[in-house]
């Protein structure tokens, strides 16, 4: 499985972000193949093995967060302010989580050469969608698609949904994220 530089760039931004100690920290702390691809540095143009991006968000994660894929999920909301710019925020902003539901698949092929988005529901109280075909799920990476999901949604201006998870990677038969509308409260 390859993932375009694009994905790693955006992770090396994050971790750069947290001073530059920390950054010499998780490239100290790297796989060798990995330290030398982001000491080179990742061209958005360029596609590289899936490996390297679970080594440098696990290793962040492990260095500067609690080790609980929590500091994936942030590096995934940091992608999303990166990828989306501000023309596609404009869409967002004006459109709907179903706007952004519709667009995952063709998104995904732009980032990974392997697997696919399948959208199971699209309605306004609910939307469902699953990752297929990818060989090793890990939790690093299903922890930045939650992350990019939940911050793409807020571009969106949908704050009225809950936001439900299931991964390979914990067990679950599948990886799947579910909005569902929040119910809402009795007027008085």
């Amino acid at each position: 499985m390859q993932v375009n530089g694009t994905v790693l760039r955006s992770r090396t931004l994050f971790v750069r972000s947290k001073g530059d100690d920390a950054w010499q920290r998780v490239l100290h702390e790297l796989q060798p193949a990995t330290r030398e691809a982001a000491e080179a540095g990742f061209l958005e143009t360029r596609w590289y093995p899936f490996d390297l991006l679970i080594d440098i968000s696990s290793t962040a994660d492990r260095m500067l967060g609690e080790g609980d894929m929590a500091l994936c999920r942030e590096m995934g909301r940091h992608s999303c302010g990166i990828t989306l710019t501000t023309i596609h925020r404009l869409l967002l902003k004006f459109g709907n989580i179903g706007h952004l539901v519709d667009r995952a698949a063709t998104a995904w092929r732009t980032q990974f050469d392997t697997g696919e988005i399948v959208v199971h529901e699209r309605s306004n109280d609910l939307y469902v969608f699953e990752l297929r075909r990818i060989p090793t799920p890990h939790r690093a990476h299903c922890s930045a698609i939650t992350g990019w999901m939940e911050r793409a949604a807020e571009l969106s201006g949908e704050d009225e949904f809950e936001l439900e998870e299931k991964c390979r990677a914990l067990g679950h038969g599948y990886c799947m994220w579910t909005f569902k509308r929040r119910p809402m409260g009795l007027e008085i």
